[in-house]
């Protein structure tokens, strides 16, 4: 398997790492987080690895004893990991992982589909998968149209519209059980400090408006049927 290339090289990574580190980038985070609070107690097993563009752990309401997290060798921070992989090789058995959390991975690369063909191998029959992407349909994709920051971080991301990657999942015999959105600020890319919505009370929990600026999509490996031969 040839190793997929990365947009500007590290150059995109870094800004994204940066910009998660900035203001609205941690109420961004904050706001996953809350998601996956919601999702993560009710998904159970024995490995839980999170792959991303971050080095902050999301798993924090998982029951699930062995959480560990692969740092991307092309990755600005790196080192803090139990492991070291490629987007497109993860250094993992085959059928392994109960549950694999892919934060913003699939939007800094060229390909997305190397990535999610390795997810599927890693995953377990009846596994999970988790995927936290920028949306394109919300006020950031008409944001990332601006000729002075569509160079910038988070603009920089790539647009992967939610019913196609659901598209590709199911290819690749994943059954999605949920799709969440989240974060309806305007994207500022300031520095400045925002009041956080309350998603795990506020009216976009109620509603799930498809025009938040993140969705998370949950999903499950499906098992092929086995025919009995007489």
């Amino acid at each position: 398997m040839n190793q997929i290339e990365i947009d500007s090289n590290t150059t995109s990574l870094r800004s994204i790492q940066e910009w998660f580190r900035s203001p609205i980038g941690t109420q961004v985070v904050d706001t996953e987080q809350l998601i996956l609070d919601q999702i993560l107690p009710g998904l159970f097993g024995y490995h839980l690895l999170q792959v991303g563009v971050t080095n902050q752990d999301l798993w924090g309401n998982s029951p699930i004893g062995h959480r560990f997290r692969m740092d991307l060798g092309d990755m600005a921070d790196t080192g803090s990991a139990e492991v070291v992989g490629t987007a497109d090789q993860f250094p993992i058995e085959k059928d392994s992982v109960d549950v694999l959390m892919l934060h913003h991975l699939l939007e800094f690369y060229e390909s997305p589909h190397p990535i999610l063909r390795e997810a599927a191998r890693v995953v377990i029959p009846s596994g999970h998968l988790i995927i936290i992407n920028f949306n394109p349909v919300s006020l950031w994709g008409l944001f990332k149209m601006l000729p002075y920051i569509r160079n910038r971080a988070p603009a920089n991301a790539a647009r992967i519209l939610p019913g196609r990657l659901m598209d590709w999942l199911t290819l690749l015999d994943f059954q999605i059980d949920r799709m969440v959105y989240g974060f309806y600020q305007v994207p500022i890319l300031g520095r400045r400090q925002f009041k956080l919505p309350d998603f795990s009370q506020g009216l976009s929990r109620k509603m799930n408006w498809p025009l938040g600026g993140i969705y998370v999509i949950h999903a499950r490996k499906q098992v092929g049927a086995i025919t009995p031969l007489r």
